[in-house]
């Protein structure tokens, strides 16, 4: 099996929690102490990527949502106070790469085309309703043909053939103390 090289940017309470339970895993509340108000914005799409995510590559017992990590050093996040950036080993069977841009997509709750011409038709289609902002129109509703439309595109996220950046990004249910091979701390 074949090992990737990752990088992530925790919190250093991470580095504690895989001392004492030998794992670490993404729960609920980090993802609402991360992003307090604007957090059910996140844990919306969260819950849909944890449950498609997980036909791809099993979620372990007890995983309630994936761990984020760069594929290249040079777009990984750097160390700031408080945090720490891990560099990780992982077996490939134990990660789902993606397209960053497509995740972008989902973050915003845009509608990820096929191509160039399926993405036309549907900024046509969105134009004949009148809509404007793509995000509100899904954040409401008054559209529910279009939100579900939107949400099965978000499927093309696992389909590598259909590209929207050359950037990638990785996530892995969880970290364990041997698959980090450096730790970098602020200084």
């Amino acid at each position: 099996m074949s090992k990737l090289k990752l990088w992530t940017r925790q919190d250093e309470r991470v580095l504690k929690d895989i001392e004492t339970r030998g794992f670490y895993r993404v729960k609920q509340e980090h993802i609402i102490e991360k992003f307090d108000s604007c957090s059910d914005v996140y844990l919306h799409v969260y819950r849909w990527y944890a449950r498609a995510a997980s036909a791809v590559v099993p979620k372990p017992e007890g995983v309630e949502f994936p761990v984020w990590a760069s594929v290249d050093k040079e777009f990984s996040l750097g160390v700031i106070e408080g945090q720490v950036v891990l560099e990780l080993e992982v077996d490939s069977a134990d990660v789902i790469i993606m397209d960053s841009a497509k995740w972008d997509y989902i973050l915003n709750y845009w509608y990820i085309p096929k191509d160039s011409e399926d993405a036309r038709s549907y900024d046509e289609k969105l134009e004949t309703y009148g809509i404007r902002n793509k995000t509100l129109m899904y954040m409401n509703n008054f559209y529910p043909l279009l939100k579900r439309e939107v949400e099965k595109s978000w499927e093309r996220l696992f389909d590598h053939d259909i590209r929207l950046s050359d950037i990638n990004q990785a996530t892995l249910w969880e970290i364990r103390p041997e698959w980090i091979t450096n730790i970098t701390r602020a200084e």
